[in-house]
């Protein structure tokens, strides 16, 4: 909700600061120990201020995650300019659960965030608007609630292969995002052997997707 009382420009600049110092603190001590607290005394902003902009700390931290995830699609939009739209969307799978495996705070905020239903929720309307905006006017494109479906399935699995990296057993990182990077495509309808030569592609390019989430940490926040 906007603060009627201010200049859209500044409740925006306000906003960027409080998500920017949460990413700050997340990264440092992670979703379960940070607190609206200290999202004040980091950002300098009064807390009448962030709760008239945010409903509490769950919502603050559900708009940090898709501002990232719309980072993140903006670069590889950028970084894969020339590749398919289905090998763009392979990726965005890659980035996230590649940084994943290697952080572990960004790991447990994630998780959190996937077992929240409110932040889960969004997280799916997201990479629905993800696949019309890769799909839509090529033979993958499909109605709303397909779309929908579709990728509430992709996200289910996503947190799966995060909740996989706290098992006791001997697991592989590696092997649970090529399965679900095959379902995934598989789900939209791609051609078996399309996929196997994405999945070839994509393990080719592991130091790109490295520099991509890399830079989503160090990034400031986009609008949202």
């Amino acid at each position: 909700m906007k603060n009627k009382n201010l200049p859209l420009e500044h409740t925006e600049e306000v906003r960027r600061r409080i998500l920017e110092s949460a990413k700050t603190l997340l990264l440092k001590y992670g979703y379960a120990k940070t607190t609206i607290r200290m999202i004040v005394e980091h950002s300098g902003i009064l807390t009448g201020s962030i709760y008239y902009l945010f409903r509490n700390k769950e919502d603050i931290f559900q708009s940090l995650y898709l501002s990232i995830t719309k980072n993140c699609i903006t670069r590889i939009d950028h970084y894969c300019a020339g590749e398919s739209p289905v090998f763009k969307y392979a990726a965005v799978c890659e980035v996230e659960l590649k940084k994943m495996e290697e952080d572990e705070l960004i790991r447990d905020a994630y998780f959190t965030g996937y077992s929240s239903k409110q932040i889960f929720e969004q997280m799916v309307e997201q990479f629905m608007l993800l696949a019309h905006h890769l799909f839509d006017g090529t033979a993958y494109e499909m109605d709303r609630d397909t779309c929908y479906r579709k990728s509430l399935l992709i996200k289910g699995a996503m947190r799966a292969c995060i909740a996989e990296l706290y098992f006791q057993r001997d697991i592989s990182p590696g092997a649970s995002r090529k399965a679900l990077i095959e379902m995934a495509l598989t789900l939209f309808g791609v051609d078996p052997k399309q996929i196997q030569a994405i999945q070839v592609r994509i393990l080719e390019q592991e130091d790109l997707w490295e520099t991509i989430a890399q830079q989503l940490v160090e990034a400031p926040i986009q609008d949202i």
